[in-house]
């Protein structure tokens, strides 16, 4: 090897590129060409541009190259920096300060005292350049062996439904699916907050609507509960794989690719997309703050793509694009169509943030962000409240009664006392049926089972429940 040789920023790219590759085959993705090629393009040139601007700075190549591969670990790998950070808690050891603050301050820190020791240093770096290469060559090929010898996501569907289309099926009832995002169920409100949630079960009782009071999911991450609802089945993988961003790839296909969605669209159903899914052939309705983030895979693992998300999380009107889909709701049941609607709005309240107090008073940042207030919760729940029932009023005051689904995904995850999984699980769970008839349900439904119901009583088919 040729000692003037600078090869370990390149080697650093290409362990980047390898390894994020890694991660969309493992979802059973394509790696996508293009993609690929455009972020390898940018990342080459902003590489060339910081060697050329320090190689002026320092007026020496080799340390020139030390900055610039310092700066891509950081800035490629700048999500492992972040989990680093959250898994030994050093954000919680550190008040008033945020997991992505803390990486840029001790990232920045660092630079700096790098940048000024290497101006300072008298020796030739050949010896340290060398080094530098044999190491990144040793990570490339240990990450090489590791990208040909990986194996799928660590998740997977338990079981494949396909769902068959029934042309003898005449009466075609428009479906409305309202998803509440970390709303907790009856059962967890009364034992956490002591609290009946009396306004919404009255409201209900006085119009038909049935709720379970001891409903559950079955999972309380929203990627995996969403998933099992809208492919009907359980799922497979490790809890120590639960973030891992493959699995959040291959579930976010499973929703795309999902066989409810399908049924209803082959069936003649117009579908509504009002959610951060893509689904079907329908773009997500908006960008969600806590999921997959704009832009590709490549750009979102960099300190850019989570540049972004901090943008994104302070600019990003949730609050405003929530009532806004309840809005929509009644806008679009008003709409003459000649086509059935299958509609589905997720909605990201009572979810952190607490945009709303209980009166439904818009509250500022620093209110918003505190996400284990209890407190802030419980008055987000109650104005979640008020949007569901007045949205729920206009749908039924009109002559064609849909059928109304209004559910949860999980509960509130932020108490950390011995019932912490049943509050988590306990989740809100209703049906209104125009006819009334709720003989197939029960107090315990599980949300799992909830398109095996509507498929079974309005299109004739015999799905078992799952228990």
């Amino acid at each position: 090897m040729n000692n003037k040789f600078i090869i370990h920023p390149i080697n650093i790219i290409l362990l980047f590129f390898i390894n994020t590759t890694s991660l969309k085959t493992r979802a059973g993705l394509s790696p996508g060409f293009i993609e690929t090629a455009v972020s390898l393009l940018i990342i080459s040139a902003f590489a060339l541009s910081i060697f050329y601007l320090f190689k002026n700075i320092l007026k020496d190549s080799f340390k020139a190259g030390i900055v610039l591969s310092f700066i891509l670990i950081v800035t490629l790998f700048f999500r492992d920096m972040v989990e680093f950070i959250l898994y030994f808690k050093i954000n919680e050891a550190l008040p008033f300060t945020g997991e992505y603050f803390i990486a840029i301050i001790i990232s920045a820190a660092a630079l700096i005292v790098l940048i000024t020791f290497l101006k300072r240093a008298k020796r030739n770096l050949i010896t340290v350049n060398v080094y530098f290469n044999l190491i990144t060559i040793i990570f490339l090929i240990t990450e090489v062996i590791s990208f040909v010898t990986s194996e799928a996501a660590g998740v997977s569907l338990k079981e494949k439904i396909e769902i068959t289309s029934n042309e003898e099926v005449n009466e075609k009832p428009d479906i409305y699916f309202i998803l509440l995002d970390g709303y907790t169920g009856f059962k967890g409100l009364k034992k956490l907050w002591n609290y009946d949630n009396n306004e919404l079960k009255k409201f209900f009782n006085e119009n038909d609507i049935f709720f379970a009071e001891n409903a559950k999911c079955v999972y309380n991450v929203t990627n995996y509960s969403m998933v099992s609802t809208f492919n009907m089945t359980e799922l497979i993988y490790s809890r120590d794989e639960l973030y891992a961003k493959e699995n959040y790839l291959a579930l976010a296909e499973y929703m795309k690719e999902n066989p409810v969605v399908k049924f209803f669209s082959d069936a003649g159903y117009e579908f509504y997309n009002f959610t951060f899914w893509n689904i079907n052939d329908k773009k997500k309705y908006y960008e969600d703050i806590y999921f997959l983030r704009r832009g590709n895979i490549y750009q979102a693992r960099t300190l850019y793509g989570h540049l972004y998300k901090i943008y994104n999380e302070n600019t990003a009107d949730m609050a405003v694009i929530n009532t806004g889909i309840f809005n929509k709701l009644v806008e679009i049941h008003r709409e003459k169509s000649d086509k059935p609607k299958f509609v589905y709005a997720h909605i990201t309240m009572p979810h952190p943030p607490y945009y709303f107090d209980a009166e439904g008073n818009r509250r500022d940042f620093l209110y918003s962000n505190d996400s284990k207030n209890m407190h802030k919760y419980l008055g987000q729940l109650k104005h979640t409240n008020t949007l569901i029932i007045n949205t729920v009023k206009k749908i039924l005051s009109t002559r064609e009664e849909p059928v109304i689904i209004i559910q949860s995904d999980h509960g509130f995850r932020s108490y950390e006392g011995k019932d912490k999984m049943e509050i988590e699980l306990s989740v809100l769970n209703c049906f209104y049926f125009p006819d009334k008839d709720y003989s197939m349900l029960n107090d315990s439904l599980k949300t799992i089972n909830t398109f095996r119901i509507i498929l079974n009583k309005y299109f004739g088919k015999n799905f078992e429940m799952i228990e």
